[in-house]
């Protein structure tokens, strides 16, 4: 490993420009070791790697990649580093390619599907939670549409724990995922606080009987596009009892997913019942 001990070095000069988003070099940074280890469990593949030695204790996770780590100083690292307990790791690492990929997927009609749609969500810092929220649920197909960010923008890395690097996401235009959706006959489902007609309570609505269900998420400013509105199967609003007409948008999807996969369960586990009742 070699050593860079001067912020005037030219691989520093170069990182700094990467950070400041100076670049287009297909390139991005990740902070911290949790973050590192799923950027490599989601098999992206890092460029070079830097570690404060004064901070940094796990060479072990590392090992492999000796040719493109350097050690460098506390005072160039607290330069480069986007927060505080980063652990002594920034890394840069290839982007993937995420557009005009749905296409190639297919969906069975066989087994029950969730899928993520993420549409014009603004902040960073939700967009990972949701992420995150995602990981949890295993959701594993997020679509992105009318992106406002960077889709690897640091506070989407961090808010995810790294989870942006293990799910498939995909970005995709709203006319091609409306394609996609109903070639594979999936219901959508549209999220929101809405005076619409087809306004229903979340605790009186009926999601066992439905198999892939595609749920979607709008920005807590403007909410979901007009045409998710027109073409959803079911539109949902979750009973707000206090002054305040809204939640934020991941703390909104969380309790949603959850009350979805409740009544699934559910469902699953009366069948179960009956089977064994039955035979």
């Amino acid at each position: 490993m070699k050593k860079i001990f001067s912020i005037q070095n030219t691989k520093i000069k170069y990182l700094i420009k990467i950070f400041n988003k100076k670049n287009n070099m297909n390139i991005f940074f990740v902070e911290g070791i949790k973050e590192f280890e799923m950027a490599i469990k989601g098999n992206f593949t890092p460029t070079k790697i830097f570690i404060c030695e004064k901070i940094f204790h796990k060479y072990e996770m590392i090992q492999s990649f000796h040719s493109i780590t350097f050690l460098i100083s506390i005072k160039i690292f607290k330069k480069l580093a986007y927060r505080d307990n980063s652990s002594g790791i920034i890394a840069l690492f290839k982007e993937k390619k995420y557009m005009n990929q749905l296409k190639n997927i297919k969906i069975s009609n066989q087994n029950s599907s969730l899928i993520l749609i993420l549409d014009g969500i603004e902040k960073p810092g939700n967009i990972g939670s949701m992420l995150r929220i995602a990981d949890a649920v295993n959701i594993n197909i997020i679509i992105l549409c009318n992106m406002k960010t960077y889709v690897y923008n640091s506070n989407i890395i961090r808010c995810s724990l790294g989870s942006i690097f293990t799910r498939n996401i995909f970005i995709e235009k709203i006319e091609s995922i409306m394609y996609w959706l109903q070639k594979n006959k999936i219901k959508i489902v549209t999220t929101g606080f809405y005076k619409h007609k087809k306004v229903m309570n979340l605790y009186q609505t009926k999601f066992s009987h439905c198999n892939n269900i595609a749920i979607v998420f709008g920005s807590e400013n403007k909410g979901v596009s007009n045409i998710w509105l027109k073409k959803s199967n079911k539109i949902i609003t979750i009973p707000m009892f206090g002054y305040i007409d809204s939640l934020n948008v991941s703390n909104a999807m969380s309790i949603i997913i959850y009350e979805i996969i409740r009544q699934k369960n559910y469902a699953s586990l009366c069948l179960f019942f009956i089977y064994v009742i039955y035979f």
